[in-house]
């Protein structure tokens, strides 16, 4: 049983792998999904009061990135299944043109793992871009990588482990002169913390637990002009690319949370920003035991070091005794999973991808939160012989 006990306070920096829930985004979801609990494919009343709730969340969704006029928002159960749909979606109805596929070493597993799959089971070609040792991709590899048969490119914005974040307007000026060839980008942990040019991308990937609103509910954003191969085949909700019944407790709830997030960008960030500069100083102070990662100052939110020559399976469970929890691979990872082969693509050193630790950080952390952490952190490692 854990030693922690209800009295203790809980200190949060796993905010990469899902956040805590805004009230009033929750609030949101009670008064609709209590109210407004009709099926929105239904005909009668009730069903066409939860339609019209439907469009206007979506409505919203679109208008907040500012893609109203060129793009359309189909709702997803989430990040997954939304990387799921773009990149197969794409694939499987644009293959007469080409089966050859670009995308990158770091990308999240739901990413990579669906390029795995259409090369061993469809006869895809993928074309797998490096990155270098900040983990960050070249656009001149992209450029020199694409073909005639190209029919895609999948970059995410900012990469899950490291924060580092990828030149998204760069690649979308490369494929200004590729109009048969489409990008995709997961921008999960970039929205409402990185700039990123919405409108430059033709298809985009988030959820809304990431962003202080509930799990279970996703999107992707698509330009107007794509047509997709859907994977649910059903009732033909969502123009018959994701067929289901609609979430729109779920989706009221998840828009209002993308409105809070992107209102509130500036200050947030710069919150998150004054508060991990003591813990980027301790690791920059205590070289010989820790290796910094990420490039905070591009991208506060996440602070990725290894240690060196210490274990961070047992200094995680250590921190986490003491009610700190941080994280040492993707949540998204397979529980078996002992390597980062993000931080392996960026160093080619096994020691360094094996003892990395991930802190990321939300509006709701606080300078005691960092203070505790830089404390605990230092007599666990100190403390391990």
């Amino acid at each position: 049983m854990s030693k922690l006990t209800m009295a203790n306070r809980i200190i949060y920096l796993d905010n990469a792998a899902t956040t805590k829930v805004d009230p009033e985004v929750l609030k949101s979801y009670e008064e609709v999904a209590l109210h407004h609990n009709g099926n929105s494919s239904s005909i009668h009343q009730v069903g066409m009061d939860a339609s019209s709730l439907l469009e206007k969340g979506r409505n919203q969704v679109l208008s907040l990135l500012n893609v109203s006029r060129t793009h359309q928002c189909i709702f997803t159960s989430g990040a997954t299944e939304s990387n799921n749909l773009a990149i197969k979606g794409i694939a499987f109805n644009y293959q007469n043109r080409g089966k050859h596929l670009i995308t990158t070493v770091i990308e999240h597993p739901s990413v990579l793992n669906t390029f795995k799959q259409l090369e061993e089971l469809f006869g895809f070609e993928v074309t797998y871009l490096k990155v270098n040792e900040k983990g960050k991709v070249n656009p001149l590899d992209l450029a020199k990588a694409l073909r005639k048969d190209t029919i895609l490119v999948s970059i995410m914005a900012v990469n899950n482990e490291t924060g580092a974040i990828q030149p998204i307007e760069e690649i979308a000026d490369i494929l200004k002169d590729h109009p048969k060839v489409y990008f995709h980008s997961d921008i999960v942990q970039g929205i409402g913390k990185v700039d990123i040019p919405f409108s430059k991308i033709d298809l985009i990937t988030f959820t809304s637990h990431k962003i202080h609103g509930l799990k279970g509910c996703g999107c992707l954003i698509k330009n107007k002009s794509i047509s997709l191969t859907p994977l649910n085949c059903g009732g033909g909700q969502e123009n018959d690319e994701r067929s289901g019944t609609n979430d729109v407790a779920g989706i009221i709830s998840f828009a209002k949370a993308l409105r809070i997030t992107l209102e509130n960008q500036n200050q947030w960030r710069y919150h998150i920003k004054n508060l991990i500069q003591p813990l980027v100083d301790y690791l920059k102070n205590n070289t010989e035991l820790y290796q910094l990662n990420s490039l905070p100052e591009e991208n506060p939110y996440i602070v990725n070091f290894s240690l060196k020559n210490k274990k961070a399976a047992v200094v995680v469970e250590g921190l986490s005794r003491e009610g700190i929890m941080v994280s040492s691979v993707s949540a998204c990872h397979s529980k078996g999973e002992r390597m980062s082969y993000v931080i392996y693509e960026m160093s080619h050193d096994p020691n360094l991808s094996h003892n990395m630790i991930r802190i990321s950080l939300s509006k709701d952390n606080t300078e005691d939160d960092i203070t505790q952490l830089i404390k605990k952190l230092d007599q666990i490692v100190k403390g391990i012989r």
